[in-house]
């Protein structure tokens, strides 16, 4: 059997997984105001979405784009 040292601390991926989280949570709660306005203020011929639905969608595209540079 191959000895698996248990002392090499937290994995990359969890560490990793961490900061993604912490990143996404902030630019959530950054992006709620403006999504909130872009619901009740909706330019012409938007399609009207639900502030919490559009703030996720931009999360979601930020959030990649901070870890790719």
């Amino acid at each position: 059997m191959a000895h698996i040292p248990f002392d090499q601390g937290p994995a990359r991926g969890k560490t990793v997984n961490w900061e993604y989280s912490v990143y996404f949570a902030l630019i959530l709660a950054i992006s709620l105001p403006t999504a909130l306005i872009r619901m009740v203020l909706p330019r012409r011929g938007q399609k009207r979405r639900f502030f919490v639905t559009e703030a996720w969608a931009m999360a979601r595209d930020v959030t990649p784009k901070i870890f790719s540079i």
